[in-house]
C-alpha cells in the first residue's frame, strides 16, 4: 500500500522505521520545518526529519496542516492511508482524503485519556493498567472509530519515559496490524464506547507539575514518576524550583513533623507526605547538574530540617 506518514516527536520513531522496512509504500513523511535551539539558535529538525532523511524518505516539511495546497498535494500521492504519530490536528480536508482513513496511535485505552498527555497522566493517577489504540482520526480529539486495542499491565516502577518507550514499539507492531487487516477486510472500525466520566488528559505546563506535599505518598510518588524524564514534577527549595526525577516509597510511619519537611535519614533525603514519607533519589536544583539523593544531602543537608514548598 501507498502511505503517508505524519509525525514529529521521538514516539513516532518505531513506526517510521517499521513502514520503511515494510512492503509499504511511504510516498512521503511529514513534519514540522526545522525549529531555532539552544544558545546559538541553530535551526533543529525533527527526530521524525532526522530519521527519515537517514531512511531515504521524501520529507515535507509543513508549516500548517490546515495550509489550503496540501490537500491538493497529498490527493496527488493516491495513498491508500495516512499513518499519524505525535503530530498536529487534522483538518477534515486531509484526514477524509485516503480510503483506509488516517490511522492514528494513541497511547492509552480510548475514551480514557483523550488529550495531548495521555502517558503521564496514566501514571499519575495510579492506573495499573494501560494500553493503546488505533483509531482512524475524525473531527474531534481523539474520537474516532477504534480499528485495534489492546491492554497491557502498567509496572508500578516504571516512569513516563520507560512507559513511552515500551509502548511506541508495540504501537509500531500495531500499526502493521491495523494496515493489514484493513486491507483485507479482517478489522472493521467500531465507534468508541460512550464513557462520560472517562479521565482526561490536559496538557502539562507549570501550573499542573508541582507537586502537592499534602497528598498521600501514593500520589505523590505516582506524581513523581508520571512526570519523569520531562518534564519533570516540582517543588520550592529555597525559594528555587526544586525538580525530583526519582523517588521510593518508605513504610508508612507516624509522621511528626508537618507534609514537605525534608530531613536526612541514612544519607538520603526524605520527605515527608500526608501518611508516609518519601525517599529522593534524583534530584536537580535550578540551574543545577542533577544529583543522586546522597550527593544532595552531602551539599545541602546536614542535621537541620528543611522545608519543601
Amino acid at each position: 500500500m501507498r502511505v503517508v506518514f505524519f509525525g514529529n516527536g521521538e514516539f513516532g520513531l518505531p513506526t517510521l522505521r517499521r513502514l520503511a522496512s515494510s512492503p509499504h509504500k511511504v510516498m512521503a513523511v511529514i513534519t514540522n520545518p526545522d525549529k531555532p535551539q539552544g544558545r546559538g539558535h541553530r535551526p533543529t529538525p525533527t527526530p521524525i526529519k532526522q530519521e527519515a532523511e537517514r531512511l531515504g524518505l521524501p520529507v515535507w516539511e509543513v508549516e500548517s496542516p490546515r495550509d489550503p495546497t496540501l490537500s491538493d498535494r497529498l490527493r496527488e500521492l493516491q495513498a491508500h492511508a495516512f499513518v499519524v504519530v505525535a503530530y498536529r490536528l487534522l483538518p477534515r480536508a486531509v484526514w477524509s482524503l485516503p480510503p483506509l482513513g488516517a490511522l492514528n496511535i494513541h497511547p492509552s485505552l480510548l475514551p480514557a485519556y483523550r488529550g495531548p498527555a495521555p502517558i503521564p497522566w496514566t501514571i499519575i493517577r495510579g492506573e495499573k493498567t494501560t494500553g493503546l489504540t488505533i483509531f482512524q482520526i475524525r473531527d474531534g480529539v481523539d474520537t474516532g472509530d477504534v480499528v485495534l486495542q489492546r491492554a497491557f499491565p502498567l509496572p508500578e516502577e516504571w516512569d513516563a519515559g520507560e512507559l513511552e518507550r515500551f509502548l511506541s514499539e508495540i504501537g509500531a507492531q500495531m500499526l502493521l496490524e491495523a494496515l493489514e487487516g484493513l486491507s483485507l477486510g479482517r478489522l472493521q472500525p467500531r465507534p468508541q464506547a460512550e464513557v462520560p466520566d472517562a479521565p482526561y488528559a490536559p496538557k502539562l505546563s507549570a501550573a499542573n507539575t508541582r507537586i502537592l506535599w499534602t497528598q498521600s505518598a501514593e500520589a505523590v510518588y505516582n506524581f513523581i514518576r508520571g512526570l519523569s524524564p520531562r518534564p519533570r514534577a516540582w517543588t520550592l527549595f529555597q525559594g528555587k524550583r526544586f525538580h525530583i526525577l526519582r523517588a521510593e516509597k518508605l513504610p508508612p510511619r507516624r509522621l511528626i513533623h508537618p507534609a514537605g519537611t525534608l530531613w536526612r535519614e541514612e544519607d538520603f533525603p526524605v520527605v515527608a507526605c500526608q501518611d508516609a514519607p518519601l525517599r529522593l533519589l534524583t534530584v536537580q536544583l535550578e540551574g543545577r547538574k542533577l544529583l543522586s539523593g546522597p550527593e544532595f544531602v552531602q551539599g545541602y543537608v546536614r542535621n537541620q530540617l528543611l522545608h519543601l514548598e
